[in-house]
């Protein structure tokens, strides 16, 4: 017999499937959210006049631990 496991993801706003997942940060603290796509074209409307007028930067390359 065959098992099939699905996950399906839900847009953590209002319950709705087909979400994605989608991280940002803000200061020191990162963040993951699972959104439609109708909540993702939301919080890009919200947050484009602050993209617009930031600068774009590389992510910090975590040193690593030498045993």
């Amino acid at each position: 017999m065959a098992t099939q496991t699905r996950t399906v993801l839900i847009d953590d706003l209002d319950g709705e499937e087909g979400a994605r997942t989608y991280r940002f940060a803000w200061g020191d603290t990162r963040y993951e959210i699972d959104l439609t796509d109708k909540h993702r074209d939301d919080l890009l409307r919200a947050l484009e006049p602050y993209t617009t007028a930031g600068r774009k930067t590389s992510a910090a390359k975590r040193a690593r631990r030498v045993k």
